[in-house]
């Protein structure tokens, strides 16, 4: 039952402080613990400006979607436990003012670090910038909190992707932190655009090789911080909570499975039977809440440095969650969904018959996807193009 809950019961009375809240996880999070861990002292939620928009008014926005429908029924004065902070992780020391910062290191006892620019093709000096300066810049000011009990940090596992098995610990990233930002200083932009590929070596991306990283980054600066890092797989839609099959982005899996219902996306560079670790958001937000009062409790008691257990290392404590081994999903199940629902439930603005297929030989994917993405793109743009219309 709820009010037997230990993690319900850690939350009482707590001090939170999140980053990236008005993320996806970010609002399925602070749903979840405005909801269920009423009982919480107050969220703290960073907010920087956007498209126009002051960190007020975006907070206001955030509070329309329709997650948050559930919470106002239930605790219709939810919004008395929620202060907005004004900041930004871009810039340096996530652009607190002295004000704020002094109110942070005053009454946080719980830290949310789940801010990360997610885009893949980032160029990299602003992915370095939001996903490593942020992290030192956070931990420097979590080490002068008197009353913090848990310092969580949601990285992925794809920040190890470069590797054939992954375990609950640290491994060593493709560059220090400090060797990359000296680089950045040293090139511009069209050399840098150029050497990526070099710089990010095995990482498919600039966003999971900055998180890997990240993770050096705490493994090395965190001292004696109570520190828990999770590592969910592919973020998706929620299955249950608040609301079931919601989503508010189409990064990831979302995209692709977007892209094919719409016709769009044709082939698919990937093995039939490879394993898709994709995780409900809901699922992710239960993970962390259950990874903060674990490491609280842990480090308490001083259980931490004492452990011999795996996943715990000096005082930062790891969580990599990507589902049960019993019930995985592979692409060709995946597939198989397509081809289920795709005229159960199809797209409105649908341009094309839907329809997917796995290419194994890179070669063979590049002439498909030359052929019938393409070719097709710029056919497409020279119709739009002659009907005096915007190209796409």
């Amino acid at each position: 039952m709820e009010s037997q809950s230990e993690i319900r019961e850690f939350f009482k009375n707590q001090t939170i402080f999140i980053t990236g809240g008005t993320g996806f996880i970010g609002k399925v999070l602070i749903e979840k613990l405005l909801r269920i861990c009423y009982d919480l002292s107050v969220i703290y939620v960073l907010v920087r400006p956007k498209r126009n928009k002051s960190p007020n008014e975006r907070m206001k926005e955030m509070f329309d979607y329709p997650c948050f429908d559930k919470l106002k029924t239930v605790y219709p004065d939810y919004y008395k436990k929620i202060h907005l902070i004004s900041g930004d992780c871009n810039q340096v020391g996530l652009g607190l003012s002295s004000e704020d910062r002094n109110v942070l290191k005053k009454e946080v006892t719980v830290v949310i670090h789940a801010a990360a620019n997610v885009k893949f093709d980032l160029d990299l000096r602003i992915a370095a910038t939001s996903n490593l300066r942020a992290v030192r810049d956070i931990l420097d000011l979590s080490k002068q909190m008197s009353q913090l009990k848990a310092f969580l940090y949601i990285s992925t596992v794809f920040s190890n992707c470069n590797r054939s098995e992954i375990n609950e610990e640290f491994y060593k990233p493709a560059m220090k932190a400090n060797n990359l930002f000296k680089l950045l200083e040293s090139i511009d932009e069209g050399v840098l655009t150029t050497v990526t590929p070099y710089i990010t070596q095995k990482w498919p991306n600039t966003y999971t090789f900055t998180k890997c990283i990240a993770e050096d980054i705490i493994r090395k600066e965190a001292n004696n911080l109570p520190v828990a890092i999770v590592r969910p797989g592919i973020i998706i839609s929620t299955y249950e909570e608040p609301v079931a099959g919601w989503v508010d982005n189409y990064y990831g899996l979302i995209g692709i499975v977007v892209g094919i219902l719409m016709g769009g996306i044709r082939n698919l560079f990937a093995k039939k039977d490879g394993v898709v670790y994709c995780i409900p958001c809901d699922f992710v937000a239960n993970v962390i809440l259950a990874a903060t009062c674990d490491l609280a409790k842990k480090s308490g008691s001083n259980q931490l440095t004492l452990s011999s257990a795996k996943n715990e290392v000096g005082n930062v404590k790891i969580y990599n969650y990507v589902g049960s081994s019993k019930r995985r999903m592979t692409a060709r199940l995946l597939k198989n969904s397509f081809d289920k629902y795709k005229w159960k439930y199809p797209l409105n603005n649908m341009f094309w018959f839907p329809f997917v297929n796995y290419v194994e030989s890179e070669l063979w994917f590049e002439i498909r996807l030359f052929f019938q993405h393409t070719l097709v793109a710029y056919i497409a743009d020279l119709v739009l193009i002659c009907l005096n219309k915007k190209p796409m």
